[in-house]
């Protein structure tokens, strides 16, 4: 009876792992489609009693165990982080452990980001793909397309995305292009050859919080000025809404701004905890 129970806690750790990915709206494209999983109330309900995090010393990595039992990947390997990464591990446990009777994917960020991680680790050709993909977002990123009107915009773009215009043009000595039409514009090649090497060499860590920042602002640059450490959360959140606050300003506070920006200030901050450290 004992072995019994124990296969079906250990399914379930697996299946809610599982669940973080497959509800994950930042590019469900980097991850192999599943067969659906049945979501029901039963189903996502807290089965577990105790988290705690044990280290690994054969892959130098930090586990979450759910009752003694290792949170997995989709994949069904264990939820590996790095060793370098301890108060990572313990921001996990804590995600989980404040789980209260039903299961709040939302409120598991962190764990979705090393999942997602892992899963680059894994797969191969995984990595290029996402950067392929990301580098799409050079020539849609919203803060290389500016508005003239109204004036309470105009500020904010000035205020808040100028600096990381000239940040990155100066850092990386490389030409942004810019418009205020409606057409649409082409990054140089240059420019994108010298951004590619960049991400390039992040780990799978960083790439994927990268990655979360990107599809969130909707600015490859946004996400890059996060994950190297240009931009504070606070920042790259009002960088990523100057639209919903310049209407908030002109219009008034609703309600429903409130919660997209706590979502972003969310989002935003589990990429700084995971690479920032």
């Amino acid at each position: 009876m004992n072995s019994i129970i124990n296969r079906i806690a250990s399914r379930r750790v697996t299946f809610y792992s599982t669940l973080l990915i497959q509800s994950r709206k930042f590019s469900s494209n980097q991850i192999k489609k599943k067969e659906p999983v049945p979501q029901t109330k039963s189903t996502l309900r807290r089965f577990w009693k105790h988290v705690s995090v044990q280290s690994n010393p054969d892959t130098q990595t930090y586990e979450i165990l759910l009752d003694k039992r290792p949170l997995k990947t989709p994949e069904g390997s264990k939820l590996a982080i790095p060793h370098s990464k301890k108060h990572l591990a313990l921001l996990i446990a804590g995600e989980w452990e404040a789980q209260n009777n039903v299961l709040k994917q939302h409120s598991l960020p962190l764990t979705s980001l090393v999942s997602i991680a892992n899963v680059i680790d894994k797969e191969v050709n995984s990595k290029q793909e996402v950067i392929t993909r990301l580098l799409k977002y050079l020539d849609t990123d919203a803060i290389c397309y500016q508005e003239s009107y109204p004036d309470s915009l105009v500020e904010l773009q000035q205020k808040h995305w100028l600096p990381i215009l000239d940040w990155v043009q100066k850092t990386y000595n490389i030409e942004i292009n810019i418009t205020t039409g409606i057409s649409g514009i082409r990054q140089p090649e240059n420019t994108r050859n010298k951004l590619k090497d960049i991400i390039e060499r992040f780990d799978s860590l960083k790439l994927s919080g990268f990655e979360r920042a990107t599809m969130l602002s909707k600015s490859f640059l946004i996400g890059l000025a996060l994950v190297e450490r240009k931009l504070s959360v606070e920042e790259a959140s009002k960088a990523s809404s100057i639209e919903t606050i310049s209407q908030t300003l002109r219009w008034g506070k609703l309600e429903a701004h409130d919660v997209e920006n706590e979502d972003i200030r969310r989002q935003l901050g589990s990429v700084a905890c995971a690479v920032m450290f």
